[in-house]
């Protein structure tokens, strides 16, 4: 078994040998060398390549038209080959394109018939005329010149055809274009120019067939989408590309949204709980701990792992601003129950009377607490012989308090004397219009989160 693999290995090296020798994995031509004399030991190509660059006056600098006044028309096109972000860095990516371009050269062409049939020649590209290339990302970006490109490919046909190709890495500019929270998506503009030439002198084309672009994913980011567009102003012509870059985050940021919207339906089933019960004070404290745990915890996630999730962390914070508003409402309202001597402030009882007037909103307001049991009721300091009478003083005081609301209801507007209601019954139609006013508040902030 072992002999048989052996020769399988010497086999395919082989074949390797024998396909390198033939030049398919040859790399870039090298520079011809004029100087090196003509002999009878010379190929053909060599001979060719004599006959074209050497003692014909070409010149590299000069643009490969007969006349001044005409243009050189060059298509050019790119493929994006890998994205990847630079370290400590949000705002810039790491681009390597594959960038080709085609155009004829007037001086270089000859006779298939009359050089033994040869079709194309492999040059390098000091050889012959290539446009100076500059790139630029955004406006306050610096210019990068082309000049560190590798892999370049230049072929010549024999009717003056000249074939370019090479693999170039550039620092671009984006900017964040948050479409959604769970992604984190940049707009990533690169602008590829002759900074030498202008309109008169080169115009730039797009190759048809590379409009489309590659969907394969490209870690740590997938193109969404790669534009390309050809701007032929005086100034110089322009090859555009915007790439479009994404990168989901969904899976690190689904397990804290889950959790904000746990801690947001938490706060607004608080209202819903007498104001003098162990449930209230205990839900209350229970939401402040896990806000202010979770909003320091999900702001030095922000910061340190993953800028988007900064966005969660503002919504966290407006939650937990609430929450302390709630906590506010219930320390006060312990206050004033123990306080039985202190009557209701003038103010509440003036707004009492307003918002319970209101047709539109009395349906809502006469909403009840959810039912709870009576162990949930803060224990009474007197003796366990009295709990049944404890018991029943409560309900008879519930069911004065019903009366009272009833009577308030059917009475004048003189009638209504909100100092004799028990502070309990007074703040039911207040913690309505809270959870009214927390709905709302939640609602623009997941509102803004995803139309950000």
């Amino acid at each position: 078994m072992s002999s048989r693999v052996n020769r399988l290995v010497a086999v395919g090296v082989s074949i390797l040998v024998i396909v390198s020798s033939k030049g398919v994995f040859s790399g870039p031509a090298a520079p011809f060398d004029c100087a090196s004399e003509v002999n009878g030991n010379t190929t053909t190509e060599e001979a060719l390549k004599n006959a074209l660059l050497c003692g014909t006056g070409y010149n590299t600098h000069q643009r490969p038209v007969k006349n001044q006044q005409d243009r050189v028309a060059m298509y050019i096109g790119a493929d994006v080959m890998n994205v990847e972000l630079i370290h400590n860095s949000f705002a810039k990516l790491e681009i390597t394109v594959e960038i080709s371009m085609q155009w004829y050269d007037a001086y270089l062409h000859w006779n298939k018939k009359a050089q033994n049939n040869i079709q194309t020649l492999s040059v390098s590209e000091k050889d012959i005329w290539t446009p100076i290339l500059s790139a630029k990302s955004l406006s306050k970006s610096p210019v990068q010149k082309v000049d560190h490109c590798y892999q370049v490919k230049c072929h010549l046909s024999s009717d003056g055809e000249v074939m370019y190709s090479m693999l170039c890495t550039f620092t671009v500019d984006c900017l964040d274009n948050s479409l959604h929270w769970a992604f984190e998506t940049k707009d990533c503009p690169l602008r590829i120019f002759t900074p030498e030439y202008d309109i008169n002198q080169l115009s730039l084309f797009h190759f048809q067939r590379r409009l489309s672009y590659s969907v394969a994913g490209v870690l740590p980011y997938k193109i969404t989408s790669f534009q390309m567009a050809i701007v032929n102003n005086s100034v110089s012509p322009e090859f555009r590309m915007d790439i479009v870059v994404e990168r989901m985050v969904g899976p690190h940021l689904v397990v804290f949204f889950i959790l904000i919207l746990i801690l947001m339906t938490l706060n607004l089933m608080i209202t819903w709980f007498r104001i003098d019960t162990t449930v209230r004070a205990v839900t209350s404290i229970t939401s402040l701990a896990l806000h202010a745990i979770y909003t320091v915890i999900l702001y030095w996630y922000a910061n340190t792992k993953m800028h988007p999730a900064s966005c969660l962390a503002n919504i966290l914070l407006g939650s937990l601003i609430i929450t302390i508003i709630l906590i506010g409402v219930l320390v006060y309202s312990m206050n004033i129950t123990k306080q039985s001597s202190m009557g209701v402030p003038h103010a509440l009882q003036k707004c009492y009377q307003s918002v319970t007037k209101i047709a539109i909103l009395k349906a809502f307001l006469k909403l009840g607490y959810l039912n709870i049991n009576d162990q949930l009721i803060k224990p009474s300091k007197k003796s366990s012989s009295a709990g049944f009478s404890n018991h029943v003083d409560h309900i008879e005081s519930t069911s004065k308090d019903t009366a009272i609301i009833e009577q308030t209801e059917d009475s004048e507007e003189g009638d209504v004397d909100p100092t004799k209601l028990k502070w309990n019954v007074l703040i039911q139609p207040f913690d309505r219009i809270i959870f009214c006013g927390i709905a709302i508040a939640y609602a623009l902030m997941l509102l803004v989160l995803f139309l950000a």
